[in-house]
């Protein structure tokens, strides 16, 4: 099962530091969202990350870094993909300097999942999917349907929002191929050795983690 954590929007204190720590601890795929950083501002963020890692990071703007820093994908908004052109264009001269980058976007609705893509993505972000108070599913997802519908596809679905380590069984037994972390790490006093939480409640379930 892939473990993702999504960066806040907020940039935290020596948060690059914090995210190597995480990549050194065993992380393999980063979504960097930033929306409010300028081109440049992302450019610093990535730099005082070490390059050896620059291959672990999907970007969720100014995509056209992703060929500069030979990062691992760029995912796609509703925004991108609503300008059909712009986004034609960005992804085939990314595909001419690199060949193959990973390629991603969000579902909002359990219904995404039967949706024609007319492009190719790797895997599929999809939430809120729990309540981070219960644990429980959030409104508008449903056991019996969410399983059902994982089990008609063969898109690659992760879970997002709510997430914590309590729920990353049952995650894994609704047919989802990820989980996706975000203010369960950034809002906690240590966020890396709440990654390194995760990672233990894989390991003691015996969850091969990607």
């Amino acid at each position: 099962m892939r473990i993702i954590v999504i960066t806040g929007s907020k940039t935290l204190n020596d948060e690059p530091s914090l995210v190597t720590k995480m990549f050194e601890d065993g992380l393999m795929t980063l979504h960097l969202r930033k929306p409010r950083l300028t081109t440049q501002e992302m450019r610093d963020y990535i730099e005082e990350i070490p390059k050896y890692f620059h291959n672990r990071i999907i970007i969720h703007s100014h995509h056209i870094l992703a060929a500069k820093y030979d990062l691992k994908g760029i995912h796609f908004t509703a925004t991108h993909l609503n300008k059909k052109w712009k986004y034609f264009f960005t992804r085939l001269r990314l595909r001419i300097k690199f060949g193959k980058l990973y390629k991603t976007r969000s579902y909002k609705r359990l219904s995404n999942i039967h949706d024609k893509e007319q492009h190719d993505f790797d895997y599929f972000l999809m939430g809120t999917v729990y309540n981070n108070l219960t644990g429980e599913l959030y409104g508008g997802f449903y056991e019996e349907a969410l399983v059902a519908a994982l089990k008609s596809t063969d898109k690659k679905i992760v879970a997002r929002g709510g997430v914590t380590d309590k729920v990353i069984e049952k995650t894994m037994k609704y047919g989802f191929s990820g989980i996706a972390f975000g203010s369960y790490i950034w809002d906690s006093e240590n966020p890396c050795e709440q990654f390194l939480k995760i990672i233990r409640r894989f390991n003691e379930l015996n969850i091969k983690i990607e």
